[in-house]
């Protein structure tokens, strides 16, 4: 059974145990499905940064704004990765993911909190940026990220360039010092009210 099927049999099982009715699962599909045609481009393309962003990890790994866990959860069962530390502020999500950890690997962790303005222990060997930097200014993320790395450390951003973050990350890079070993565009898709260009940027210290 893949990490996907796990995930969905037990948020269903959740689903079911806080009372959903049949009605309801309809109705909650229907309305994701609906618009899954407007969204398929955008989907497919965090799905490859994903695929991407698996490929470069090694060590250990935090996860910022780790979501549902899927990302932090496949870098885990990686060999090279030691463990994978995913942080995220909805705790709803992080325990339905700490919840999964026996089911899928305990190399992965799972912490509710504000990555920004929250303590995180340890040092990491990769600090990962996937989908969580284009709301916001990058610099306040990506000086956190520069705290808790390790020397040699990488930063690793997957996101679409919303308000100018592919260009605001290679600044800070430049300003800081990091090397840039990886800067590649995945094509452009429909997502904030716009049409976006997808990025992979590996920052290493």
């Amino acid at each position: 059974m893949n990490i996907l099927e796990i995930f969905y049999k037990e948020a269903l099982e959740l689903f079911h145990k806080a009372g959903g009715s049949k009605e309801e699962f309809y109705w909650l599909i229907s309305s994701m499905l609906v618009r899954y045609s407007a969204y398929k481009e955008e989907l497919e393309i965090r799905r490859k940064l994903m695929d991407l962003i698996v490929q470069e990890v090694e060590g250990k790994i935090l996860d910022a704004g780790c979501g549902l866990g899927i990302l932090t959860f496949r870098m885990a069962l990686k060999d090279e990765v030691k463990k994978a530390v995913g942080i995220d502020s909805s705790c709803e999500l992080i325990n339905f993911c700490n919840h999964l950890r026996n089911r899928i690997t305990e190399k992965a962790e799972f912490l509710c909190g504000d990555f920004l303005n929250g303590e995180v222990n340890g040092k990491f060997d990769c600090v990962v940026f996937l989908y969580t930097l284009h709301d916001y200014e990058p610099e306040p993320f990506l000086e956190k990220a520069l705290k808790i790395l390790r020397q040699e450390g990488r930063i690793i951003i997957g996101d679409f360039d919303i308000n100018g973050a592919r260009e605001k990350v290679k600044a800070f890079a430049g300003k800081n010092g990091l090397e840039i070993v990886k800067d590649i565009t995945l094509g452009r898709a429909k997502t904030h009210e716009g049409i976006h260009e997808a990025f992979l940027i590996t920052a290493r210290r």
